[in-house]
């Protein structure tokens, strides 16, 4: 009789039980070491968002954006104007890059005296968010690190970048994460 199925799979079905129970053992390696990536990618942004809102920055919604393909997320902290810190993950090269962006309107390439205020503050405030992430155990090896203005901050059309409020007031309070004691 006919297998049209012949052509392209020839060795499908398997010939034995035992073939058989080896392509299945395979798919459920690859289908838990999936899971175990994915389930370790979303500790990791959670860990990372907590820790950047506990250090009072306001960040947007990282689980969902940032072990995609190039993912991005933005924070920030209330007063620092147009200006944010990007946080590019390579997930495949394992790395990750911070860098000071400006919001500016569109066809504005306009540099700003500010900009290297800006970088100033952030790399100062660099050390302690590693030294946050560490205690939590999420460790970033720092293996190249410029100073501020060694590259200009990239300008960034304000239509691309989240918006957040301006204010701590604005901010929507959480209540801490505790239970009563008995």
């Amino acid at each position: 009789f006919y297998r049209p199925w012949a052509a392209w799979a020839p060795n499908w079905p398997p010939a034995t039980g035992q073939e058989r129970r080896e392509l299945l053992e395979v798919e459920l390696r690859r289908a838990i070491q999936a899971y175990q990536r994915e389930a370790a990618e979303k500790a990791s942004a959670l860990v990372l968002e907590h820790t950047l809102r506990e250090l009072g920055y306001q960040v947007e919604p990282i689980a969902e954006t940032l072990f995609v393909e190039g993912g991005v997320v933005h924070f920030r902290r209330a007063g620092w104007g147009d200006y944010q810190v990007r946080l590019r993950l390579d997930a495949a090269g394992k790395s990750v890059n911070f860098n000071v962006v400006r919001a500016v309107d569109a066809g504005d390439n306009e540099r700003s005296v500010l900009d290297h205020v800006a970088e100033d503050r952030w790399c100062a405030e660099f050390p302690a968010l590693l030294r946050a992430l560490g205690e939590r155990g999420l460790r970033l090896e720092v293996t190249r690190r410029l100073e501020a203005g060694e590259l200009p901050v990239q300008l960034v059309e304000r239509s691309r970048l989240p918006r957040f409020a301006e204010s701590e007031a604005n901010r929507p309070q959480r209540a801490p994460l505790a239970r009563k004691l008995r």
